[in-house]
């Protein structure tokens, strides 16, 4: 025990609640409101009453026992003697050993809390962990990408309210969508993210100002957002062929630029597509990203013949000496008469390739 609580019982018992077969079995006895027990501890010479009342709040006397007088020193900060020190860690030892026999232990403080990450876990699977070591701040993680969507902690209530309010409250931070944000932080019991971009997360209370079907929406969107951020990550990279005979890739495209192009993979907004100019170029000249895919377009001439178009935004253009065919053979692309998929090492050595305008 590093510190000298001034309340020794609702710092060992604030995440636990009463479980009336426990507390019997352990020894407590029926009285008004609540349960009793005695417990002597420093070979008798001390007596602790510890007493929980129905609302599960948890009180505690130590009595020496010779003088049958309450032992004042225990929570009296400036009394740091070992002999003092010695009696409040067996008190304390004590406590905790009530707690871990005689009560049920839960995550968090709230019972809002409590619910939320019970239906977290029902509705995804999805069980919260503690990373770091000195809080109990816990959080909620994408499987897979491990990214959080929900980080639930315990703070004063000043840090995340504006109102001046006392005392401490459990919050969840939860990203916003853009769109959002700015109506959802006018709503009660939301406000701007305390300890996270106060622009992209915000902080709801709870403490039951919200609803759960409320904050279980807000945790969908949450958790939604961060998914789709990672699937973006991990975009699709292809090569599409392009012929210079009917089409100037050169002349056309321009760093920045949106331009249609005939849907010949399964591509997907933020996929990345390598323009390929054919003979006598015969290398990859551009890098561009999908913007929109799945275009009706309907046109067919001797040569060419379009169903659907995809958008592509111009993002780097290559010296014509770098991604040769010779380069790419070396990577098992042995020609490019239609799309496909970029290899992983290629991918690697065009990731350090530097942009020419």
């Amino acid at each position: 025990m590093d510190t000298i609580p001034g309340d020794f019982e609702k710092l060992v018992f604030e995440k636990s609640r009463v479980n009336e077969e426990k507390l019997l079995a352990y020894g407590f006895h029926p009285v008004k409101n609540g349960w009793k027990i005695s417990i002597p501890f420093h070979d008798g010479a001390f007596t602790a009453v510890i007493r929980v009342r129905t609302d599960g709040t948890v009180t505690g006397r130590v009595i020496e026992t010779e003088m049958e007088e309450e032992y004042l020193p225990l929570r009296v900060a400036s009394q740091t003697s070992a002999f003092v020190s010695t009696i409040r860690q067996e008190y304390f030892d004590l406590l905790i050993e009530i707690r871990e026999k005689a009560f049920d232990e839960q995550l968090f403080v709230s019972d809002q809390a409590n619910r939320i990450a019970a239906q977290i876990e029902q509705e995804f699977h999805d069980v919260s962990d503690r990373p770091f070591a000195k809080s109990d701040h816990a959080v909620f993680r994408v499987p897979g990408s491990n990214k959080w969507y929900a980080l639930v902690m315990r703070v004063e209530r000043a840090k995340v309210q504006s109102d001046e309010s006392e005392g401490m409250v459990d919050v969840i931070n939860l990203k916003s969508e853009d769109h959002e944000h700015e109506k959802l932080i006018c709503e009660q019991g939301i406000w701007p993210a305390w300890h996270m971009n106060k622009k992209k997360w915000i902080s709801v209370v709870l403490d039951d100002t919200l609803k759960d079907e409320r904050i279980m929406a807000l945790i969908r969107a949450s958790r939604k957002q961060i998914s789709g951020d990672e699937v973006a990550k991990t975009a699709n990279e292809y090569i599409v062929p392009s012929n210079p005979n009917y089409y100037d890739i050169k002349r056309h495209f321009r760093i920045g630029h949106i331009s249609e192009w005939k849907q010949t993979v399964r591509a997907k907004p933020g996929d990345i597509v390598y323009i390929y100019s054919g003979a006598p170029d015969s290398c990859i000249l551009f890098r561009t990203e999908v913007v929109e895919t799945d275009i009706p377009y309907h046109y067919q001439d001797a040569n060419l013949k379009m169903t659907k178009v995809m958008r592509l935004k111009v993002l780097k253009r290559y010296p014509p000496e770098l991604l040769t065919m010779k380069v790419l053979r070396t990577f098992g692309i042995r020609s490019m008469h239609g799309a496909r998929k970029v290899p992983v090492e290629l991918k690697k050595v065009i990731d350090s390739l530097s942009e020419i305008d």
